[in-house]
């Protein structure tokens, strides 16, 4: 059978439109077994894109009973059949197949500038749910009070004038949302008689959310009464799952739920259960009649290791082998970034922009592909990620959302030895290991966020550049030298800094960025017997300043300084103040000397040319 671009699920969440829809499904129905017959409550921790919604729904219609007539399981049956679990496992698909209530949300979309849009949002996933579950008010076998208090619950997350505002409605809302889940297992097996499975999809999105916008005390609270009632000691659950990508510990959430089994990223159960595994992918690939274009998507999409399995990104592979069959020119599509906007990225902006330069240059060696070591912290909370968080926090939290992932045991790459730790030492501590970014499209991630972050769209960075130029215009050695080196200290580049065009580019760009009516910088313009490396001119108060740059064999100061002698004299030698000593009042001549994150300028005597 011929695969067509629209073949490809991009944008299907929920598993039974997929099926109908005949789309193509990666098959981890076999999966199914563990996850029915296991814990009691399994935390399933992903990165985002991964496929945790798809696998949630899938899991969903396999169990969910009919509720009209229970014993009907016709729906499972056409939905299942041909995939592993109906084919090889008969006994899991009569004891438990389409026998059980399920309740189902998803919190991803749980976003809001305040508390009150938050609750809001809330309410909304709870009136969802009553409405699906509106048929149990016509129930035989429920109790009015109970009818009562479904509708009364309905009503109450319909209203559209809550007015949460008013302390007395925001009391009532928040019992609401913590208890609805719990309210509504109750209901469900007083009318069937049986356990209800739960799932609780993007369980840390409002969490993360609620940090960035200032209510994480508020929101914690509320996530946190909502899983307790859920999930403990409640008899009525007959199966809990929960799927993020942060592990946030369990006394922050699941206070004194002790029936949590977690699964992250380097636990071997479940490691192939959401993601795309490499076989998987070279099938496909296989399938769509693109086998020669298999090694590049690898390149660009590959690189996680799930507890030493290596998994590729579903959406990125997906929406690449969709775009390939539609291009007119299939053999030469050029692999795209399908992952960086697909959710905020508010942390990876926040860890660029880390004020320590040990931690700045790590993150560099990351961005060219040096692997780093890192002491994971497992159980943090999303406030905790600040400025001045610690590199281990950071490493641990970006782990987690998918822009690092653990080296693989035996990998290549040196562990980061800058604090004279050995190697055999440091490996029989299981809590350091060495992370890395995984692949090109999440490297890229990184070079788009430093292109946005240091360019003139961000003030922060363009006032830093005007205050750069201004200090070399009016010949403040001192203040030119600490701008630069406070910009290098938090410049990103995926380029070499060991060669002087990096530091080249870097000033020119900087400086590129104040160029007005009056300001003019010149690159490498021929100017006297040569080419000087920078000229800032300003033609309104007729001064010019006059850049060479030398790379510095190392940062002791006396090798700088040696380094910026030879350039001031490379000005002086090839006379490339020449062309300016009759129309320009101020020149000012400068030697900068640069080595990895450092810079030095000495500076000549000023002359007044006019």
């Amino acid at each position: 059978m011929t695969v067509s671009a629209s073949d490809f699920p991009i944008g299907y969440a929920n598993f039974e439109e997929l099926i109908k829809d005949r789309k193509i499904y990666i098959d981890k129905t076999s999966y199914l077994a563990d996850l029915v017959k296991g814990d009691k409550v399994t935390l399933l921790l992903r990165p985002r894109r991964f496929g945790k919604t798809l696998s949630m729904s899938m899991l969903a219609a396999f169990l969910e009973m009919n509720y009209q007539n229970p014993d009907d399981r016709s729906r499972q049956e056409k939905l299942f059949n041909g995939l592993n679990v109906y084919k090889n496992n008969q006994e899991l698909c009569r004891d438990h197949m389409g026998r059980y209530p399920v309740i189902n949300i998803s919190l991803k979309d749980v976003d809001g500038q305040t508390e009150i849009d938050a609750m809001n949002a809330l309410l909304n996933i709870m009136s969802s749910l009553f409405k699906k579950f509106r048929f149990l008010r016509d129930c035989r076998r429920l109790d009015p009070t109970t009818k009562t208090e479904f509708m009364e619950c309905l009503e109450f997350c319909q209203r559209k004038n809550r007015e949460l505002a008013k302390p007395e409605n925001k009391e009532t809302a928040k019992n609401v949302i913590s208890t609805s889940l719990s309210f509504l297992m109750s209901t469900l097996v007083e009318e069937y008689g049986r356990p209800v499975a739960v799932i609780v999809d993007e369980y840390d999105v409002p969490l993360q959310k609620a940090a960035v916008n200032g209510y994480y005390p508020e929101m914690l609270e509320l996530v946190r009464s909502i899983m307790s009632s859920t999930f403990k000691d409640n008899t009525n659950l007959f199966k809990g799952y929960v799927t993020g990508c942060l592990r946030i510990s369990h006394q922050s959430i699941f206070t004194g739920a002790n029936n949590f089994s977690t699964f992250g990223q380097q636990n071997e159960a479940y490691s192939g259960f959401i993601g795309l595994a490499m076989e998987e992918t070279r099938q496909l690939f296989r399938r769509c009649g693109l086998e020669s274009r298999f090694q590049e998507a690898v390149d660009w999409y590959d690189g996680y290791n799930f507890a030493d399995n290596d998994m590729l990104c579903p959406w990125s592979v997906m929406s690449f082998l969709r775009d390939v069959l539609k291009s007119r020119e299939p053999s030469s599509f050029k692999p795209q970034n399908y992952w960086a906007n697909t959710s905020g990225n508010d942390i990876l902006e926040i860890c660029m922009k880390h004020p320590d330069e040990t931690d700045t240059m790590r993150l560099q060696n990351l961005m060219e592909g040096k692997p780093q070591e890192i002491t994971l912290r497992e159980f943090t909370s999303y406030p905790k990620i600040t400025g001045k968080t610690s590199f281990d926090v950071f490493g641990t939290l970006m782990l987690h959302t998918g822009y690092f992932t653990k080296v693989r045991d035996g990998d290549s790459g040196e562990r980061d030895c800058e604090k004279g730790m050995e190697r055999e030492s440091a490996s029989s501590d299981t809590s350091r290991i060495l992370i890395k970014i995984p692949n090109r499209e999440v490297r890229q991630c990184f070079a788009d966020k430093a292109d946005e972050l240091f360019s003139a769209e961000n003030d922060e960075w363009r006032s830093q550049a005007l205050d750069m130029r201004d200090a070399f215009l009016a010949g403040d050695v001192q203040k030119a030298e600490d701008i630069v080196n406070g910009m290098l200290k938090f410049f990103i580049s995926l380029k070499d800094s060991a060669y002087e065009s990096f530091y080249h580019g870097f000033l020119g760009g900087v400086l590129g960025m104040t160029v007005t009516g009056d300001i003019k910088i010149l690159s490498n313009r021929e100017s006297g017997d040569g080419y000087a490396d920078l000229i800032v001119k300003d033609n309104r108060a007729l001064t010019v300043a006059i850049l060479e740059l030398k790379k510095s064999d190392d940062d002791e100061p006396m090798t700088m300084k040696r380094a910026c002698r030879q350039a001031l004299k490379q000005i002086d030698d090839t006379n490339y103040d020449r062309d300016f000593k009759d129309t320009y009042r101020i020149i000012h001549k400068y030697g900068l000397a640069f080595h990895s994150k450092k810079c030095r300028i000495a500076k000549e005597q000023s002359q007044a040319a006019l």
